[in-house]
């Protein structure tokens, strides 16, 4: 598997997700915070809190580890894996990484406390940061996968 296009695959999967949750974030505090659209809402519920948190953690950090344990036990048994059984698992792992950045934007619009919000960012920002497909993660998941990782000449890493 051709490692330096798989990344650049997985980059522009990464960034098509995140861009568009930076810009509706910053949008959306721009709105609450210098044009006082959101100030004057109830702040939501607990229950409500509760959930979005939830929420933001599991597709941040759990779903991730519970998905890459399950994608390790359905090929235990297989002496190869297909690249785009491995890329479709990077491509679900980044997509619910990125997922948490658009539960801060709820959070905002629903006028949540900071506690909150600094809890959902701290998730935000660990799934934005941990699963960034570089090129040193993409080669010890393939080898973790037992896919020999090769550079664009066709050399085995």
């Amino acid at each position: 598997m051709d490692v330096p296009k798989t990344v650049k695959v997985l980059k522009n999967s990464y960034f098509t997700q995140l861009i568009p949750a930076i810009i509706l974030l910053g949008l959306t505090f721009f709105m609450r915070y210098e044009m006082n659209l959101f100030v004057n809402a109830r702040t939501s519920s607990l229950t409500v809190q509760v959930l979005i948190i939830t929420l933001a953690g599991l597709m941040a950090v759990a779903f991730p580890v519970f998905y890459r344990s399950f994608f390790a036990y359905k090929v235990r048994n297989k002496k190869q894996i297909s690249p785009d059984a491995f890329l479709s698992f990077e491509r679900t792992l980044v997509t619910a990484a990125l997922l948490t950045p658009y539960f801060l934007i709820v959070s905002v619009v629903l006028n949540m406390p900071q506690t909150v919000l600094i809890l959902i960012t701290l998730f935000a920002l660990y799934g934005a940061y941990f699963f960034y497909p570089s090129q040193k993660r993409i080669i010890f998941d393939m080898k973790t996968f037992r896919i020999k990782p090769t550079t664009g000449q066709n050399q085995v890493l």
